[in-house]
C-alpha cells in the first residue's frame, strides 16, 4: 500500500466528524521539501468550504506528525475540490454522469491520449463517453475499461460556459 493509499485510510474516518470526505491524497515533489495535497468535499457532495478546509487542516496536521508516515520536510495544502473535482472511484463515474469530463489514459487510444466529452454511462466495467470531436474513423462515441484511465476530472471549463 502506498504512503497517499495509508493516509486515505487513517484520516478519512478522521474528517468525518467535520461532515468532509477525502476525495484524493496527492505526494508531490517541489524543490528540497514536498507538498501533501489533501482534497475534500462535504459529506452530502457540495464543495467544502475554506472553513472546512481550515478545521480538516488543523486536525489532519496533528495526527500525520503522530502517524509519521512522510519523513523529511513536507507543506500541508487541504484544498476543495474545486470546479475540475477528479473523478477517483467507479462511484464518482457514476455520481456525474450527464457532466462533461476530461479524461487520460496511459496508452494511445485511437492515436491520442486526452478525450473531452459528455460522460454517457458507468458501468462496473468502464465509461462511455459522447466526445466533443471525431475520432479519426469519424466516430463521436468512444468506451473506455477503468484500468485504461490514468486520471479523470470534471471539464470545468464547460461549467463556466
Amino acid at each position: 500500500m502506498s504512503v497517499t493509499e495509508k493516509i486515505k485510510l487513517e484520516l478519512n474516518d478522521l474528517i468525518k466528524e467535520y461532515e468532509c470526505e477525502i476525495v484524493s491524497v496527492a505526494l508531490f515533489p517541489a524543490g528540497d521539501e514536498r507538498t501533501l495535497q489533501i482534497m475534500i468535499e462535504r459529506s452530502d457532495y457540495s464543495s467544502a468550504t475554506i472553513g472546512d478546509c481550515e478545521k480538516v487542516s488543523r486536525t489532519v496536521a496533528v495526527h500525520l506528525d503522530v502517524l509519521n508516515l512522510i519523513h523529511g520536510k513536507y507543506n500541508l495544502e487541504i484544498s476543495s475540490t474545486g470546479i475540475n473535482r477528479p473523478l477517483v472511484k467507479k462511484e464518482d463515474f457514476v455520481r456525474f454522469c450527464n457532466s462533461y469530463v476530461v479524461v487520460k489514459t496511459y496508452v494511445l487510444k485511437n492515436e491520442r491520449k486526452t478525450f473531452k466529452g459528455l460522460l454517457k454511462s458507468a458501468t462496473e466495467q468502464g465509461i462511455k463517453l459522447d466526445l466533443e470531436s471525431q475520432l479519426p474513423d469519424g466516430s463521436c462515441e468512444i468506451e473506455f475499461e477503468y484500468a485504461e484511465i490514468c486520471g479523470a476530472n470534471i471539464d470545468g471549463n464547460k461549467i463556466l460556459n
